[in-house]
């Protein structure tokens, strides 16, 4: 499928006149269409002849002209032209960077509505896996899927932020001509990944962050320091990584380099904490991958311990420049203890937490278990979890290294562990197929599913439900406002008479 740029770009073509068709719209031809639903990428969804049409930042409920361009089997994919009516769900832009960054796919729709839309991903995720393994749709919960748990804060709500270096900077179209392309720091535009759009100030990053962005990109033109080339693997400067513990105020920046260039990154870092003071440790990570990956093999600590702290349900975490955390800091605790409810723990109760990363689940909920077992790995993972565990004085916790169903398996065999509450909590991808079946295996009493993937979640999710495992609950709680992720917690029992 081709790239699809945002209507703004300096290239973007100006409206036409819409074509009537009883058939299938071809590239560049322009359509009328209502938006009816987003897919899970955010786009507006509606109906064309013969199919559907995918358009970015379009809202439900809004008439749009669009031009075609792209076409596949399933969809059209199509670029706004002209906005004939926003609908009765759009709401004015929180940013100026809205309809050209990749950041927020939402960003002109009223919240309420963005609630409802994961919703029904989550319900149409839910539907396809059950019909596509010929479940009863009456073996969902009795009350349905709930509604979204709303999030608290709708703005800085990201303790973390990635921006990317890029030798092709994304012109806007009232840019003056033969404006400089060849730096950019910021946030890929949508569908031109090879572009980099200068972000001025991110709405969703924590406070500070657009500060340290600008004070960055300042400095690197200043010295003259190349920006990471996509297509040559060329550059020196490849991600600015920003972090923040919400409860402590802790401040990383994390410059992701193709190599270590002491003199020039060593001065940068030293006059970025000048400017601010409030940063508490700068650390580089080298990276010689071609992949745009934000981590390297090599760490150097500039400044500072290396790590920050933050708090989630009364646990402190330490959290290093390649460790995962949740990224909605005050969100992930109102998912936590959503996990909690549904596990149920009690104090003769192993707990099994699977895909554990740094164990910050299973520390958080398992206060109230007989023993904590997390099972990763990731070694430097592993290695935080165990820290986390003996900083939080927490000592009936135990974490496996290695690959998760081997050390589970040792863990039944040589401990005579059996779970009593499994929590599995993988990444987006979600479990590889042969996965589901060997931890049904495990026969635990209840499974407590965290999804950050509904499509994914629900596929593994129905796998127990065909096994004979009961589905008590779906609760979908909304961490990332103005985009179309949702986590779901999936609840389920082993029904009686089942083995």
């Amino acid at each position: 499928m081709p790239e699809t740029p945002p209507p703004n770009e300096a290239s973007a073509s100006s409206p036409a006149t819409p074509v009537v068709l009883e058939r299938k719209p071809r590239k560049n031809e322009i359509v009328d269409l209502t938006i009816e639903r987003i897919d899970d990428r955010g786009r507006g969804i509606g109906p064309v002849p013969q199919t559907n049409l995918a358009i970015r930042f379009a809202n439900p409920g809004a008439r749009i002209r669009a031009r075609v361009l792209g076409r596949s089997k399933k969809r059209l994919d199509g670029r706004i032209e002209e906005i004939l009516d926003a609908g009765p769900h759009a709401s004015p832009a929180r940013c100026p960077h809205a309809g050209v960054c990749g950041g927020c796919a939402l960003p002109t729709m009223e919240y309420s509505e963005q609630l409802r839309q994961k919703r029904r991903l989550v319900e149409d995720a839910v539907e396809r896996a059950f019909t596509g393994r010929g479940l009863d749709m009456g073996k969902l919960p009795s009350g349905g899927i709930q509604d979204v748990v709303a999030a608290g804060k709708l703005e800085g709500y990201r303790n973390k932020m990635d921006f990317s270096f890029g030798s092709k900077r994304y012109i806007l179209a009232d840019e003056p001509e033969g404006v400089d392309a060849s730096f950019g720091l910021g946030l890929h535009a949508p569908g031109l990944y090879q572009k980099v759009l200068d972000v001025d100030h991110c709405a969703i990053a924590f406070e500070g962050a657009s500060e340290i962005l600008r004070s960055t990109r300042e400095l690197a033109l200043e010295r003259g320091l190349s920006p990471w080339d996509l297509k040559d693997h060329k550059g020196l400067l490849r991600h600015l990584v920003v972090r923040r513990g919400e409860r402590t105020g802790d401040t990383m920046i994390n410059l992701v380099t193709s190599e270590r260039s002491a003199p020039e990154i060593d001065a940068l870092a030293a006059t970025l904490l000048e400017r601010h003071p409030a940063v508490t440790t700068i650390v580089q990570n080298i990276t010689t991958s071609v992949a745009s990956v934000a981590y390297g093999e090599e760490e150097h600590v500039l400044f500072g311990p290396g790590t920050i702290q933050d708090e989630i349900g009364g646990k402190r975490f330490s959290i290093s420049a390649d460790s995962f955390f949740q990224t909605n800091t005050s969100q992930a605790e109102v998912l936590f203890d959503l996990v909690r409810e549904a596990a149920a723990l009690e104090a003769k109760d192993a707990l099994f937490d699977v895909y554990c990363g740094a164990g910050t689940i299973g520390l958080v909920i398992g206060e109230d278990a007989g023993s904590i077992n997390g099972f990763e790995s990731a070694p430097t993972a592993v290695r935080d979890a165990r820290l986390n565990a003996e900083r939080n004085g927490v000592d009936h916790a135990t974490f496996f290294e290695g690959d998760v169903l081997k050390t589970m398996r040792e863990a039944l065999d040589e401990r005579s562990l059996r779970p009593d509450v499994l929590v599995v909590d993988p990444p987006r991808a979600g479990l590889h197929p042969k996965v589901p079946a060997q931890l049904i295996e495990l026969d635990s009493p209840r499974v407590v599913y965290v999804s950050c993937n509904p499509k994914t979640g629900a596929h593994d999710v129905a796998a127990f439900v065909e096994a004979g495992y009961e589905l008590r609950s779906i609760q979908p709680v909304d961490l990332f406002p103005h985009t179309p992720h949702v986590e779901a917690v999936f609840s389920l029992v082993k029904s009686r008479g089942t083995s």
